[in-house]
């Protein structure tokens, strides 16, 4: 699909491919979370906010609704091991919420870097990736 800009300056943007990601294999330890660290966020190479829309078993698909670093995708899927999330740090999803996401190496990142959307964690992206 292309988006036109019907004659203004801009060309036109070729729109992206949803961007896959990882989420770790159950076999993977999260016990050794490391502190959570402003300057460590702010070198993660991928992070984004985004919507829930589809929760399906070990598939969740979100809608970007902020890119702070490393993506222009319109939708990130997310692809894991059922039961992730009971492990320290992980992740529970659910439909309609909005989710602060990085990911390293095509893998998402837990131990507080990536989570349901809270006003602290909000906070924190926005310090880490100023503007």
């Amino acid at each position: 699909a292309v988006v036109t800009n019907q004659g203004e300056e801009n060309p036109p943007v070729a729109a992206s491919p949803p961007l896959e990601l990882s989420l770790g294999e159950s076999g993977e330890s999260l016990s050794s979370c490391m502190m959570f660290d402003i300057a460590i966020l702010a070198d993660m190479p991928v992070a984004f906010e985004g919507t829930a829309t589809a929760v399906d078993g070990e598939i969740v698909t979100l809608d970007v609704d902020r890119w702070f670093t490393g993506g222009e995708a319109a939708e990130v899927t997310l692809i894991g091991t059922a039961g992730l999330e009971a492990l320290i740090g992980g992740v529970s999803f659910s439909e309609g919420s909005t989710y602060l996401i990085t990911a390293t190496n095509g893998t998402v990142n837990y131990c507080g870097y990536s989570g349901q959307a809270t006003p602290e964690m909000r906070s924190a992206f926005e310090e880490a990736f100023p503007g």
